[in-house]
């Protein structure tokens, strides 16, 4: 079992790297606009702040501004010497998958749409690791995109179960 001590160095990277503040301003400045997009969108407040909330988390660790590494020879996503290891569950693959998660269950439970959640968030997933290839924010590899969108698949479907309790409770 892992010690504070060695918690408290996991997390002490994602702090000082940006990580954090990121999330923070992202979240701070997404829900200025919260209650205008709860209102156009017929949602919750507390749903509508929640799913921002989740999209800022996953902006703030995915583009950690401390990350540069530019030594990327192809472009990610055509590089097969990365997709050969993109399935191979380890702790990093296992943070991307559970950052998403919640993400893609709030997404999904805004949009009522589980469906489009896990497509929107897989090609935003898409986005972020060619933007860190391009900016060398971060390093941009294949099994965080698998991850991520197994992630935000696995809070899709968490919705999808919710939804349905909701609807069968409402018979």
């Amino acid at each position: 079992m892992p010690s504070l001590d060695s918690l408290a160095a996991f997390v002490q990277p994602f702090v000082t790297n940006g990580a954090l503040p990121t999330t923070l301003v992202v979240g701070f400045l997404l829900t200025l606009f919260s209650k205008y997009i709860a209102k156009g969108s017929g949602r919750t407040l507390g749903l509508t702040i929640a799913t921002l909330w989740s999209l800022a988390l996953v902006t703030g660790f995915t583009l950690r501004l401390g990350d540069a590494n530019g030594t990327a020879e192809y472009i990610w996503f055509l590089d097969p010497v990365l997709w050969a290891d993109s399935i191979v569950v380890g702790a990093n693959w296992t943070l991307n998958a559970a950052l998403f998660a919640p993400a893609g269950f709030t997404l999904a439970m805004f949009l009522r749409s589980p469906l489009r959640a896990a497509i929107t968030l897989s090609l935003g997933s898409f986005m972020i690791e060619t933007v860190q290839q391009i900016t060398s924010v971060g390093i941009p590899d294949p099994s965080d995109f698998v991850a991520n969108s197994a992630g935000a698949l696995a809070g899709a479907i968490v919705a999808v179960v919710v939804l349905t309790v909701r609807r069968i409770a409402r018979r």
